[in-house]
């Protein structure tokens, strides 16, 4: 079985995987893997279906001669798209399987793998790596920092609204790739000046966790009062059911002082509202907490915009004005 193995880490080194990853995509112990590529142990049946399909490859090809390769550009598509997946399953949660009508995450699960053709083990996983940055009940994978091609689906679907990427779900699972084309060529390429996304989030998710718990005290608006519209894409994070006028926006920092980011919609949001737009800021996030408020931000704080390429969602429809 040494050309097995031989070729199982060939394939495993094109798709740029660690042993461990892979290992966690096929639910093996690394160990066993590790022994298998180097010869030492023989794979089973069932082992080598799995390997087959994660690389869409044929059984024959494996444990034959004939020389295996990945189609890259294939491959990065389809990984591409099971990234876009597990991204969602974790930011949206039960609303995920709310909206493809099913009650359990195996059939989510089994729904993915049956259109991308990739185990239901890649899509679990998928959804634990993204969880610590989303405000769901798992922990994930808290202590594993995020490669950048994770990075990259955070940082351009995170202002995509909820209606939004659940549409692009239902395209990529119906494989209508022409459609979605433009976006996942777009999040597959991977630039090296990522924002180191992941810990930026987590900080916002933290800020945004404290200011729930002391809200009253903050602004003295009851928790009950707040609107949540984290996911609704409108430029703040929430609103308040007696103050329509209001917008808050929470943002956080690691120390007491730093940069903070907005995106192109909460500052236009932050001129059109003025005083009605509120900051509140969270330094010190991991250690002693200390928040600020900032009404006004646009006219308080200095500021300066950068530009960059991103996904833009447009939604387009048929009209007609005869008859």
């Amino acid at each position: 079985m040494e050309k097995f193995g031989q070729k199982l880490r060939d394939l495993r080194t094109q798709r740029g995987l660690t042993l461990r990853q892979l290992a966690e995509m096929l639910g093996v112990h690394f160990t066993h893997l590790n022994n298998i590529e180097h010869g030492r142990k023989r794979p089973s049946t069932d082992l080598i279906l799995k390997v087959a399909q994660a690389f869409n490859v044929s059984t024959e090809q494996l444990m034959t001669d004939n020389e295996v390769t990945v189609g890259r550009a294939e491959h990065t598509r389809l990984d591409t798209q099971a990234l876009v997946v597990g991204y969602a399953m974790s930011r949206l949660d039960y609303d995920y399987l709310i909206a493809r009508h099913f009650s359990t995450w195996g059939q989510a699960y089994a729904e993915a793998t049956q259109a991308l053709d990739r185990p239901p083990t890649t899509f679990k996983n998928l959804r634990d790596e993204f969880d610590p940055v989303h405000p769901n009940s798992r922990r994930g994978w808290h202590q594993r920092p995020l490669r950048l091609d994770r990075q990259k689906v955070l940082e351009e679907l995170k202002e995509v609204s909820n209606e939004a990427l659940l549409e692009l779900i239902d395209r990529i699972l119906r494989r209508e790739d022409e459609v979605t084309a433009e976006a996942i060529e777009s999040l597959a390429a991977v630039n090296r000046v990522a924002h180191n996304v992941a810990e930026r989030l987590l900080t916002g998710r933290r800020a945004e966790e404290f200011f729930l718990r002391h809200v009253y005290e903050l602004i003295q608006v009851e928790p009950a009062n707040l609107i949540d519209l984290r996911q609704a894409g409108c430029g703040y994070d929430f609103s308040v059911n007696n103050q329509a006028e209001w917008a808050i926006e929470i943002k956080g920092m690691k120390q007491a002082q730093g940069n903070i980011l907005f995106t192109d919609r909460e500052w236009m949001e932050a001129r059109l509202r003025q005083d009605n737009y509120w900051l509140v800021v969270v330094g010190n996030i991991a250690t002693q907490p200390s928040p600020r408020i900032i009404r006004n931000p646009h006219a308080v704080l200095p500021s300066y915009s950068t530009y960059r390429q991103s996904i833009v969602v447009e939604w387009h429809s048929k009209v007609s004005v005869d008859g």
